[in-house]
C-alpha cells in the first residue's frame, strides 16, 4: 500500500468502460469479459502491435500537447482508490493535468486519457484513438465516458472530445469536440447501464454467433462459443 492510500476510499464497481462497449457488441460477450475473462483466445503479435502502436500514440499526445501531467496509475497500487485520489487531487485548488483521471458513477468505472481542469474549475476531457475517424466503438466508448463524467461534474464539464491521429507518423492529431453530440445519447446511455447490470445479475445469455462476432471487433470469445456450439 503506498502512503496515501491510507485517507483514501476503496471503491467497487459493477461495469467499466471496455465491458460497455462489448455489452453494445453482444450481451454474451459482455457476460464472459465479466466473469470468464480467461476463456478469450490469447492476442495475437499483430494485435498487440496495433495496441502498442495505440499505446505510443497516447503518450506522444500526452508528452506534446499536455505535458507534465499526473498519471493517476503511477499513484496508487489498486484500481478501488482510482476514484478516490481523482477526486482527492481535483479537489485542490488550482489547475491541473490529469492522465488516466478516474470515475465512478452508477456503479460504473471510466478512465479518461487526459483530464484538464483551470483555475476556475471548468473541466475538459480529451479521449486518444489511434484512429484517423470516428467508428461505432469510439462512439460508445466516448458515449460511456461522457455520461459518467456528466454526472460527476454536471455543468463545470465544459467539452469532451476526440483526439484522432492525422497521418501514419502518429506525430500530427486532430482535436473534435464532441459534447453536443454526446449529451444526446446520454439517456440511452443511462437505460443501456441498468440493461447490463441486469444481464450480470442472470446467468449467460444463450446467443447464437453471428455477424456481431464480428463487429466492429472480432470477439475474442469466438472459440469458445465454438466449443460450444460443437459439443451440443
Amino acid at each position: 500500500m503506498k502512503p496515501q492510500e491510507s485517507i483514501l476510499s476503496y471503491d467497487r464497481w459493477t461495469l467499466t468502460k471496455s465491458s460497455f462497449v462489448k455489452g453494445r457488441q453482444c450481451a454474451k460477450l459482455l457476460h464472459l469479459y465479466t466473469f470468464k475473462r480467461n476463456e478469450q483466445t490469447p492476442v495475437s503479435k499483430e494485435l498487440q502491435k496495433v495496441f502498442d502502436r495505440g499505446h505510443s500514440f497516447e503518450d506522444y499526445v500526452r508528452e506534446n500537447g499536455f505535458p507534465g501531467g499526473v498519471n493517476v496509475k503511477d499513484e496508487v497500487s489498486k484500481f478501488g482508490y482510482l476514484n478516490s485520489y481523482t477526486k482527492r487531487v481535483l479537489s485542490e485548488p488550482g489547475s491541473k493535468v490529469l492522465y488516466e483521471a478516474t470515475f465512478i458513477e452508477d456503479e460504473v468505472l471510466v478512465m479518461c486519457d487526459i483530464l484538464t481542469k483551470d483555475q476556475n474549475g471548468r473541466i475538459d476531457v480529451y479521449e486518444i484513438k489511434l484512429n484517423k475517424e470516428l467508428n461505432e466503438a469510439i462512439w460508445n466508448d466516448l458515449a460511456i465516458q461522457f455520461t459518467i463524467c456528466k454526472k460527476r461534474f454536471g455543468g463545470a464539464l465544459r467539452s469532451f472530445n476526440a483526439i484522432l491521429r492525422d497521418d501514419e507518423s502518429g506525430q500530427h492529431w486532430t482535436e473534435i469536440d464532441m459534447t453536443e453530440q454526446l449529451d444526446l445519447k446520454v439517456n440511452q446511455v443511462q437505460d443501456q447501464i441498468v440493461e447490463f447490470k441486469n444481464i450480470l445479475e442472470n446467468q449467460e445469455p444463450e446467443i447464437n454467433m453471428g455477424e456481431h462476432c464480428n463487429k466492429p471487433y472480432a470477439c475474442a470469445f469466438k472459440e469458445y462459443c465454438t466449443g460450444l456450439k460443437r459439443s451440443v
